[in-house]
């Protein structure tokens, strides 16, 4: 199955992936450092056949672990097996059966997924799903929450189809006026459903003045290194924007690294222009997304190209590659 949207798709025959030693002796530098949380995510990370050895020996040493799954591998056997190494799964769910499917490029998955969800919620395990707005499945966000509901998680979250991977070459990313049409529906019936609504990769979100069952933050502030399946801490899951290789140097040094790196304190200290300078919100959005911002504009504090504030100023995906 090949996502119309998946962002790590770019990596599929360009990295060197850590083998199964290299990713224990990871895992094991985790615990050694005193991470608190570790997100396993893919492509599909139930794909790995050392997921269950990794995710016991983090979740073993009190790591926090969850996992982002697109739920097709989950039966009860695996469900009974998440809920002693995971403290929650997030599934996959874009909007109604046949966006999801669409999107999938994936016949019947959908009935599969909901009965992986209610396996898993049998298991004791607590289950979020998120969905991926793009311009296909936008207004099924209602559907979205609908199915939420009746499956009896009282969470859901949304998250932007990122201009990167797939993305690029099926254009189904959305623009702002897509994407915040999509949140505001969802704020809402969420609402009425009694659902709490987590945005992800949604830092302007103050600008939209959603109710309270609303919640999302920065990753700007967020104490948190995303490490790439060849073991380089990159500025951002979604950009090939390398700061150091925890594989080759050790997990602490490499985060020491990527710590003081420029980029780094060029996104957690950003020189705003523009709009973005004068915007009541800059305190808590700081420019919004520096990702899509560098995907869309080519700059990293250029403002986020879904901010509604910004004005309509789209343009295709930059062709930019920071890996090496």
């Amino acid at each position: 199955m090949r996502c119309m949207h998946c962002y790590v798709a770019r990596w599929r025959g360009r990295l060197a992936e850590l083998g199964p030693a290299a990713r224990l002796r990871l895992a094991s530098e985790m615990v050694e450092a005193g991470v608190e949380w570790v997100g396993i995510t893919g492509g599909e990370p139930l794909l790995l056949p050392d997921f269950w050895r990794i995710a016991g020996l983090l979740s073993g040493a009190g790591v926090e672990v969850t996992v982002n799954t697109n739920a097709l591998l989950v039966d009860e056997g695996v469900a009974e097996k998440l809920s002693r190494v995971v403290s929650r799964v997030y599934v996959s769910i874009d909007g109604s059966r046949e966006t999801h499917e669409a999107m999938r490029r994936c016949r019947g998955c959908h009935r599969r997924v909901l009965e992986a969800v209610r396996l898993l919620t049998r298991a004791g395990v607590d289950v979020v799903p998120v969905m991926a707005v793009s311009r296909i499945n936008y207004r099924a966000v209602d559907e979205y929450l609908e199915t939420v509901a009746e499956l009896g998680l009282e969470t859901a979250a949304l998250i932007p189809v990122m201009p990167q991977g797939e993305a690029r070459l099926t254009g189904i990313w959305p623009d702002a006026e897509t994407y915040n049409t999509a949140v505001l529906r969802a704020a809402v019936r969420a609402k009425d459903l009694g659902l709490r609504l987590h945005l992800w990769c949604t830092p302007y979100a103050h600008a939209l003045r959603l109710p309270g069952n609303v919640f999302y933050g920065n990753c700007r502030l967020s104490p948190t290194i995303d490490i790439d399946p060849a073991g380089n801490i990159l500025l951002c899951d979604v950009i090939d924007v390398v700061l150091s290789n925890a594989a080759e140097k050790g997990l602490v040094k490499a985060a020491e690294e990527a710590a003081a790196h420029p980029l780094t304190r060029a996104i957690e200290n950003p020189e705003l222009s523009g709009a973005c300078r004068e915007c009541p919100y800059r305190g808590r959005c700081m420019g919004g997304c520096y990702a899509r911002s560098l995907l869309v504009y080519g700059a990293l504090n250029a403002g986020d190209p879904l901010c509604p504030l910004l004005g309509s100023k789209d343009k295709a995906p930059r062709d930019i590659d920071y890996h090496g």
